[in-house]
């Protein structure tokens, strides 16, 4: 019981946990918990006795032949070389690498620390089941039968909507090919994964202005900006090799640095030009920006009229906004915001910078849109050292994305009408009326479930809570599978505890036990099944 009064009475030091206390779960009773599932004794249950024991790992002999494998950090979208040591199949050492073109030999801290990923302590060794209250060993063969009998009854009683595939920017992309594959023959576009969270808002805003949404740049190109902007992005603690190109291009190219950011940051202390804003005002502040860009003639006329299309329109939106309105929405006054436009006008190429203080915002589609607007106006597009560049989290959000793990669309960005179906049918080779036949074919305001976006991850709670009358599938979400993504990247964590109680099943597939996995408060109806590391796999 000492856990429960605990979590309920957090004590000095644990008030840094309030994302997790919402739900009743200390971050010291959430390390405990996952202990005990990973310590793997079959009665260890969620309040009893810590059975965890330390694993004793196998030592390899120092004659062992060493062989050397090449692998990319997964820590950030950086994607630093690494060159693994590999003895008797177990990872004994790790160096950069020193040819890759990113990181030439360096780590940041986080790198370092990658060969513990696949040797942590509380990684999952075989499969777990709660069985009242604790949980319980079984076999692969127990999970499979167990999981596969429940999904098949789910689908039998309430449609393949039912059930719900998350998967993961920790796959790689043949990984997250298979995984939409799985998806679209189980007959439910009721799949996605965090890209949602921290990337959808720059597709779009990205994708209709350029067509694609990714980042124009290499970081080996950006050694030739004269200018770089970074808003909501602090790459020297979060991507701290992707800071090391940046200084080059300072260095060498005398690109001149603004970082717009609320907080004065690492990367602010290296900057030319700091402005802290307002949170959540970037749209004001460039919209700003672009007031005196456009007043000064500032702009690339030339390529404004052969290449770009609207900018009229967005001239009478800026017009509004003069400098006495920024300042009373961002807090800038006219002199920081018109310095800024100076800046980098008269550093020309120059490109944007932004990460998750750009997108994970209420208005972070309009955000992006306007980073992409400016240099538009400035004209730095399709040159070398000019774009827009989205320094992300995971080390594959592009190629989960590119690869269908949305509920959007399918692999390629083929959307979901019949013709995209049709397409895939053949590359599957199946009959396309098999796989139609496979998803539920009662139309919804119009719109059959197969031509239809399916529930994104950050509304799964909506899909298990809402009424099923107003959810355009034929019933609510029963069961859900986390398949290498954690679910404390999401917000309403009270009603996400809510949701999971509501589930005839969870299935969490995962290397470790996350956070789904203890927050639940649930006695029965969770399997957890141990994943490899992306380090076990192959794939690019």
């Amino acid at each position: 019981m000492k856990l429960t009064k605990r979590a309920e009475q957090p004590q000095a030091g644990e008030q840094g946990n309030e994302a997790i206390r919402g739900q009743g779960l200390t971050r010291r009773a959430f390390m405990v918990n996952s202990g005990l599932v990973a310590g793997g004794a079959v009665a260890a249950g969620w309040l009893a006795p810590a059975m965890m024991q330390r694993a004793e790992a196998k030592t390899v002999a120092a004659e062992v032949p060493v062989e050397v494998k090449r692998t990319i950090c997964s820590h950030c979208s950086v994607g630093c070389g690494v060159y693994a040591e590999v003895q008797n199949g177990v990872w004994t050492g790790q160096e950069p690498a020193f040819d890759h073109p990113f990181n030439l030999g360096g780590h940041c801290a986080k790198g370092a620390a990658l060969r513990e990923h696949g040797h942590g302590e509380r990684r999952l060794k075989y499969p777990m089941k709660l069985v009242g209250g604790k949980w319980q060993r079984i076999s692969w063969d127990q999970a499979i039968e167990e999981v596969g009998n429940e999904v098949l009854r789910l689908r039998k009683e309430s449609g393949p909507d039912s059930v719900y595939w998350l998967g993961s920017a920790k796959h790689s992309n043949e990984q997250a090919y298979l995984f939409r594959k799985m998806a679209s023959l189980w007959g439910t576009n009721n799949v996605d994964h965090q890209a949602r969270i921290c990337h959808s808002t720059t597709v779009a805003g990205v994708a209709n202005t350029w067509g694609y949404g990714a980042m124009t740049n290499s970081l080996n190109d950006m050694h030739n900006s004269k200018s770089i902007m970074f808003i909501g992005s602090n790459p020297a603690e979060a991507h701290p090799v992707a800071m090391q190109h940046i200084l080059l291009a300072k260095e060498r190219n005398g690109c001149k640095i603004l970082v717009v950011d609320p907080r004065r940051t690492r990367t602010a202390a290296k900057a030319d030009m700091y402005l802290s804003l307002r949170p959540g005002t970037d749209v004001a502040f460039i919209w700003g920006m672009l007031w005196h860009i456009f007043k000064n003639g500032w702009e690339d006329k030339e390529f404004i009229r052969t290449r770009a299309y609207g900018m009229d329109e967005v001239q009478k939106e800026v017009a509004r906004w003069t400098p006495a309105e920024v300042e009373r929405v961002t807090g800038l006054n006219e002199q920081q915001v018109h310095g800024a436009a100076k800046l980098l006008a008269d550093n020309r190429p120059g490109c944007v910078v932004w990460c998750m203080g750009g997108t994970q915002h209420t208005t972070g589609n309009n955000n992006t849109r306007a980073y992409c607007i400016l240099e538009l106006a400035l004209g730095n597009v399709g040159k070398s050292g000019a774009g827009t560049n989205i320094f992300r989290g995971h080390d594959n959000v592009q190629g989960a994305t590119d690869f269908g793990v949305t509920s959007d669309s399918l692999p390629g960005y083929y959307g979901l009408e019949e013709g995209s179906w049709k397409h895939w049918a053949r590359v599957w080779d199946v009959d396309y009326e098999w796989i139609k036949a496979r998803f539920d074919n009662k139309a919804y305001n119009g719109k059959l479930p197969m031509n239809n976006n399916g529930i994104p991850v950050s509304r799964w709670v909506d899909g298990v809570l809402e009424n099923a009358d107003l959810i355009e599938q034929g019933s609510n979400i029963r069961a859900m599978f986390y398949w290498g993504h954690a679910v404390n990247s999401q917000t309403r964590g009270p009603e996400m505890k809510k949701a999971m109680q509501k589930l005839d099943m969870m299935v969490i597939v995962d290397p470790y036990p996350t956070v789904a996995s203890v927050m639940n408060d649930r006695t029965d109806g969770v399997y957890l099944l141990p994943a490899t590391t992306q380090f076990e796999t192959y794939g690019s």
